[in-house]
């Protein structure tokens, strides 16, 4: 038994099609290396969901956060992006962002995102006199950035779903494809249906 032959037989294909991925989580290897990757840009991933592969609100999606701050400006954005937002996590301010799942589906889409930042006068407590036109000046610039960094965190947060969600339908598509479906069928010795052909 080879598998050519196996391949040949559609009925037992299409018998098994889906062996490799109704019995197991095959999801989980994809998930790991997603997760790793997240964290290589600095984005701590904690729960992972997806539906799919053939309707329309099919998609993934993820709950985390910006896990390092400074790792994720490094590797998204140029060093001169985000001047104010640099000072402020130079001298051990943070800026966070939450992004957890919302409602029935599970495309990038049903996220919510909550940001939250320190302040340049909350790092300084007491600045004197002359340095509190600095420090609200700061804050102030702190607060334009903030704006602008909300949004690219969403979109970059966005993308990485969608990266996800393809991930995942390549995957999918390798597992049931005639290749892999033909050697799970050929290793357990599943081809009795085909005495007699």
């Amino acid at each position: 038994m080879d598998l050519a032959y196996i391949k040949q037989n559609k009925k037992l294909m299409e018998k098994h099609r889906h062996i490799n991925v109704d019995c197991m989580d095959w999801w989980d290897y994809t998930y790991d290396c997603f997760k790793d990757d997240m964290e290589e840009k600095g984005i701590s991933v904690d729960r992972m969901f997806f539906s799919g592969f053939w309707s329309q609100g099919d998609g993934a999606c993820f709950e985390g956060s910006i896990g390092d701050i400074g790792k994720f400006l490094d590797t998204n954005f140029k060093y001169t992006d985000y001047p104010i937002i640099r000072q402020l996590v130079k001298h051990n301010g943070t800026v966070t962002m939450k992004c957890e799942h919302r409602g029935h589906y599970y495309h990038e889409n049903c996220t919510v995102f909550s940001m939250d930042s320190d302040s340049f006068y909350k790092l300084w407590q007491q600045p004197t006199e002359m340095h509190q036109h600095v420090v609200r000046a700061l804050d102030e610039a702190l607060g334009y950035e903030l704006e602008v960094f909300e949004e690219d965190v969403v979109n970059i947060f966005r993308d990485n779903m969608k990266e996800l969600y393809k991930r995942l339908e390549k995957e999918y598509e390798g597992l049931t494809s005639d290749e892999s479906v033909a050697e799970t069928i050929l290793a357990n010795d599943l081809y009795d249906d085909m005495e007699g052909e």
